[in-house]
């Protein structure tokens, strides 16, 4: 069953389709810290729809959207390279300033599962998580809509690693959920992330083309 284009105009949630992620566990993303969009590590993306993003929940058209805003994060650190550098297969240490950071929320984050039959109740399928993006971000904006009231973001599996992938919505900004510092924080060029791209390339061989540039 393919997803829907179109969300229905009324979604249901129960509570076993929610996902606790406990405020001790550590939340994992590389961000931009130059370039038109750069943003700090804690900052949600605010412009948007960007084509090539799977749940980004901004409205039409396109462009800064203060009342929507999302974060893509992993639990670990090899999906976030994974996930980032999915479309080139190039892991580049220097581009953008791009940083690796993790951190523990400051509470407890509530995250709607796609995981759970929440999908299949609500007209779509447990496939949504590699739904074509046009139609996952319109599930996405009613998402947002609809229940963002009640969760956090969402919580589904990479399609690359299969492991657990975090998109935070704008309730963390509303209701804090960020800490004053994160526990780990550096440029992907700097030595103390070295370990965190070797590991990445290696568990990540599969893809055989699959490097590393400076």
């Amino acid at each position: 069953m393919k997803v829907p284009a179109t969300p229905p105009s009324t979604l249901s949630m129960e509570a076993e389709h929610l996902h606790v992620h406990p405020k001790e566990d550590t939340l994992w993303r590389i961000y931009r810290t130059s370039g038109p969009h750069a943003l700090n590590w804690d900052q949600l993306r605010h412009f948007g729809p960007v084509k090539k993003q799977r749940w980004d929940p901004h409205g039409s058209p396109r462009g800064d959207d203060p009342d929507a805003g999302v974060m893509y994060a992993a639990t670990e650190p090899t999906t976030v390279f994974a996930e980032v550098y999915q479309q080139r297969r190039l892991i580049s240490r220097s581009q953008g300033g791009a940083t690796l950071v993790a951190w523990e929320p400051a509470r407890d984050l509530t995250l709607l599962n796609l995981t759970s039959s929440w999908p299949v109740q609500n007209g779509a399928a447990s496939s949504i998580m590699m739904g074509d993006k046009k139609n996952t971000q319109a599930w996405a904006r009613a998402i947002h809509v609809q229940l963002g009231a009640e969760v956090d973001g969402l919580y589904a599996h990479s399609s690359i690693t299969g492991k657990p992938v975090v998109t935070l919505f704008i309730r963390t900004e509303l209701q804090p959920a960020f800490p004053a510092r994160p526990s780990f924080h550096a440029l992907l060029d700097d030595d103390s992330v070295s370990p965190y791209v070797a590991r990445a390339v290696k568990d990540l061989k599969s893809y055989r083309s699959s490097k590393v540039r400076p």
